[in-house]
């Protein structure tokens, strides 16, 4: 295990001791002296510690530390066996002298053992600033408190940079498969609408003379949510796919990863309009939409999905409100059938209460008894017999609505033939 030396202490190689320590020890040189004659050149004493030319290795043998990784750009190895094994005597010596680590009975102290002339021009002044180390555990027996071992530190660390990297891929790999769903997804809205202008384009030339078309195609969040997920749910390898794409784990229950699912089609539907391809598939669209304008023929559309999705959603507690089921095909020019009577305004008009095919047939009815209505009267029509007028508030198209709406076509018709005989 590798200990990182606190910023506080000298470089490999030199004295253990502090200043005024040194200076205490040089006022007995005398004594010192005699003492290193004793032990000899080698540096061994009594305390058993093998010094080597005051080199790290002695010092870290002594105190039972064993020190790796690089230090000052260089790297120190670990003491060798028979040191370590020395210094761990030389510490169990010390403790029952009830002596401090770094003296020894009978041998000269640290400081005052001849060192290298290149490691003792050193001085703790010019050792660069190292990373302060973790908070202290409790030192071990015989070793300095600022160089204790804290092997649960390292090895937490270890397992938390391992998780981290885990959870780095599980996020960048999710990362990449929503950006995959995105593009499908704009991929899927571009060719949805594009279909959609050409089917209207090749049909105006032999639209007939009943003046009204109906569209029975839904383009919502709900219709695209609804495609991935019955796809998903077919084969269970395509669920722990799509539950990889969207960052979920593979045990997570289909209402979440419905949820997600559908959050992520939200957003890729509104950045859509931003897009250049959204851009130029919008505006052919509503060009053949103006087209139909021209011709007096009112185009009719669904504006909300209420296929499977609804009771899907139903089923597993989600909410199945406006915008997840709103078409993006509604233009100004469009007749659509709401949901409810509050939906639509005067430049998108929808009528609640009818279904598609039977507002179809109500404007065409139209179309027969006043010829003469164009597309924005007969939406106009619509929009005042859905209204009323002394509550100013939407209603719902009943038989009642319907006859009014008749009536008002006739009266129109009746005021057209007028000015015609004016003009």
């Amino acid at each position: 295990m590798s200990v990182r030396l606190p910023s506080g202490l000298p470089r490999p190689g030199l004295p253990l001791q502090s200043p005024a320590q040194e200076k205490e020890e040089k006022a007995q040189s005398g004594e010192g002296k005699s003492s290193g004659k004793a032990t000899g050149k080698g540096g061994t004493g009594k305390g058993g510690v093998a010094v080597k030319g005051g080199s790290a290795k002695g010092a870290s043998a002594k105190g039972g530390l064993e020190q790796s990784g690089p230090q000052d750009g260089m790297d120190f190895g670990r003491s060798g066996g028979t040191e370590r094994n020395e210094g761990g005597g030389a510490g169990a010596a010390q403790q029952q002298a009830g002596m401090e680590p770094g003296t020894s009975t009978g041998a000269a102290p640290l400081s005052t053992l001849e060192q290298p002339p290149a490691l003792a021009a050193q001085t703790p002044q010019t050792a660069p600033a190292l990373p302060q180390p973790p908070p202290p555990v409790a030192p071990q027996v015989g070793v300095p408190p600022q160089l204790a071992r804290q092997p649960a530190a390292s090895d937490s660390s270890r397992e938390r940079t391992a998780a981290d990297g885990q959870s780095s891929d599980a996020a960048k790999l999710a990362l990449e498969g929503r950006a995959k769903l995105r593009i499908a997804v704009l991929n899927r809205l571009h060719r949805g609408l594009t279909e959609v202008e050409g089917k209207m384009s090749a049909f105006l030339p032999n639209a007939g003379r009943q003046g009204v078309v109906t569209l029975p195609v839904v383009l919502s969040v709900s219709t695209v949510t609804f495609e991935w997920w019955t796809s998903a749910n077919a084969v269970p390898e395509d669920r722990a796919y799509l539950a990889q794409v969207l960052g979920e784990p593979g045990s997570v229950d289909d209402a979440t990863l419905l949820g997600t699912l559908r959050s992520e089609i939200g957003l890729a539907f509104a950045e859509f309009p931003r897009t250049p391809q959204g851009v130029e598939a919008r505006k052919l669209y509503e060009a053949v939409l103006q087209k139909y304008e021209s011709a007096r023929i009112q185009p009719i559309v669904a504006g909300h999905d209420t296929g499977p999705v609804v009771g899907e959603c139903a089923r597993l507690g989600l909410p199945c409100d406006k915008d997840f089921t709103r078409s993006v095909l509604l233009a100004p020019w469009m007749l659509a059938v709401g949901q409810s009577p509050d939906e639509g305004t005067a430049t998108q008009v929808m009528v609640a209460g009818l279904t598609l095919p039977q507002l179809g047939a109500l404007v065409g009815h139209l179309r027969q008894l006043n010829p003469l209505l164009s597309n924005a009267q007969l939406r106009a029509l619509l929009l005042r017999a859905s209204t009323d007028m002394k509550l100013a508030l939407r209603k719902v198209m009943g038989q009642q609505e319907v006859e009014q709406v008749q009536a008002l076509a006739r009266q129109l018709l009746r005021l057209q033939a007028v000015q015609h005989l004016v003009v």
